[in-house]
C-alpha cells in the first residue's frame, strides 16, 4: 500500500505541473516523466476497472465528478 501511496504522490505533483503551467506544450521538459506516468497509468487504470467490475456490491464512495444532466 505504501508504494502505490508513493507513485499516486509523483503522479500528482506530475498532473499539477501540467495542469498549472510547470510543463508547456512542446516543450522539452518532464516529458520522459509524461511518458513514464502515462505508462503507470496505463498498466494500473484498467486493473483498477476490473477491480470494480467485478465488486459491483462494494462501496466504491460517491463520485467526485457526478454525470451532470
Amino acid at each position: 500500500m505504501r508504494v502505490l501511496s508513493f507513485v499516486f504522490d509523483r503522479l500528482y505533483v506530475l498532473r499539477n505541473q501540467l495542469v498549472h503551467g510547470g510543463s508547456t506544450w512542446n516543450s522539452g521538459v518532464n516529458r520522459a516523466q509524461v511518458r513514464d506516468g502515462a505508462a503507470i497509468l496505463a498498466f494500473l487504470l484498467p486493473v483498477f476497472v476490473d477491480l470494480m467490475m467485478d465488486n459491483p456490491m462494494e462501496d466504491w464512495g460517491r463520485p467526485f465528478y457526478p454525470v451532470v444532466e
